[in-house]
């Protein structure tokens, strides 16, 4: 999700080409990290910051009979989804422009919530997540990676990282529930929360 903090995007079409090299499937690997996803082939999921699509076209493969709704507050990231998706022929997506606080997706309309190295963006998590929330159905989940709060190769600075006990405290102060944590490597860790209400 575009927003104007430094480490983030200031050469669109250079960041967009460094989210898609090859490589970073060594790090993430959307595909095993699906696996651990609780998706049902049928679930309708949001995948909020999208960007280029990293993880959309790999969420789209899996829901065969189901749908995508990819989010981005960047133009420039909605269109390089785009094409990457008219160019893999991917018809069960849905490519939408948001606000970093207000998504266009109608409340409790979601069975899951798909959010990949994005929460570090906002300067207000709490209100970010409260508003992802309220796409989900109850019993609904949200898949969150984020950067290891530690010192790695790449990646934002330390002080906009978020430690998982951090973490604990804004799903819980936006009405979602902790529900696990899963060290993905020494770059990125993985938490689901569940819509409990």
């Amino acid at each position: 999700m575009s927003t104007e903090s430094d480490h983030d995007h200031p050469d669109m079409p250079n960041s967009i080409e460094r989210m898609l090299r090859p490589e970073r499937v060594e790090t993430l690997d959307p595909f095993r990290i699906l696996s651990h996803c609780p998706i049902n082939p049928r679930d309708t999921i949001a995948d909020i910051g999208c960007g280029p699509g990293y993880f959309t076209l790999p969420l789209a493969k899996y829901l065969i009979n189901g749908k995508v709704v990819a989010l981005d507050t960047s133009d420039e990231m909605i269109a390089a989804c785009q094409e990457r998706l008219d160019e893999a022929r991917m018809g069960n997506v849905e490519v939408l422009k948001c606000d970093e606080y207000e998504f266009p997706v109608a409340p409790a309309s979601m069975d899951g919530i798909f959010i990949a190295v994005t929460l570090h963006h906002p300067s207000d998590r709490v209100r970010f997540l409260t508003a992802a929330k309220e796409m989900l159905r109850p019993g609904g989940w949200c898949f969150i990676i984020e950067w290891q709060k530690r010192e790695t190769e790449s990646g934002p600075p330390q002080e906009v990282r978020i430690a998982t006990d951090e973490l604990r405290q804004i799903a819980l102060d936006s009405g979602l529930k902790f529900q696990s944590t899963l060290e993905l490597n020494s770059e990125y860790y993985l938490a689901t929360l569940i819509n409990s209400r």
